[in-house]
């Protein structure tokens, strides 16, 4: 078998979020962050899309409290405030997910088909004044996972409303995009060789003590 390196990206834009009926004032932000089949060898870059920030002019200064970073792995939307029942904030934040996937290269239009990619989108909430050094201060509140169905032919291409639980009786809308992009030698897989052959030393290390000791004990008696 022989196993080659694929490359797929996904754009997912938060463009606009509603406050339906939030039952507390505070500081909201949205965090999004993508995973794939842990039977599959894959490595996950996550960045923001600066062009984006040229809309920020459209969106009010009084709302954004901090600018939109990566933290963790999750691309984290602006923090804006909240205030009043069915308010509307508009989000206009692109993050750009880049994923490195090995795949069989006799099934990759069957390997990426069941990659099992997995997009979650979360709500995260803090009441306290928010800024630089407070991300361990604000919580996940409510989450929500899709599935992606990839088609390495035809793309991935949706646009929808994500709503958050009743609890947090709220919606923000995502536009999705993903393609494949490349088909290469592998280079993830790099790493795992160096774990196995670690492993495989230190086994048989183990065993040559094994082996070892269990002589000097027959001969000892």
């Amino acid at each position: 078998m022989t196993d080659v390196q694929t490359t797929i990206e996904f754009s997912v834009e938060l463009y606009k979020f509603y406050n339906v009926d939030l039952f507390q004032r505070g500081y909201y932000q949205i965090r999004t962050w993508l995973q794939t089949s842990p039977k599959l060898s894959s490595k996950i870059e996550v960045s923001l899309n600066n062009n984006a920030t040229d809309k920020d002019n459209n969106i009010p200064s009084s709302q954004i409290v901090f600018p939109s970073c990566v933290v963790n792995g999750s691309a984290v939307s602006k923090t804006f405030q909240i205030l009043y029942r069915n308010e509307e904030v508009p989000v206009e934040d692109v993050a750009l997910f880049k994923v490195h996937l090995v795949v069989d290269s006799r099934k990759i239009e069957d390997s990426l088909l069941k990659a099992d990619f997995q997009l979650t989108v979360e709500l995260w909430f803090t009441e306290h004044t928010f800024g630089p050094d407070q991300h361990n201060s604000i919580q996940c509140v409510s989450s929500r996972s899709m599935k992606l169905h990839l088609c390495p032919l035809k793309g991935l291409h949706h646009h929808l409303p994500v709503l958050f639980d009743y609890f947090h009786l709220s919606a923000v809308t995502v536009t999705i995009h993903g393609c494949l992009l490349a088909v290469h030698q592998p280079y993830v897989t790099y790493v795992m060789l160096v774990l196995r052959c670690f492993f495989f030393l230190v086994f048989a290390y183990c065993a040559w003590l094994f082996c070892f000791y269990n002589r000097i004990f027959h001969n000892g008696f």
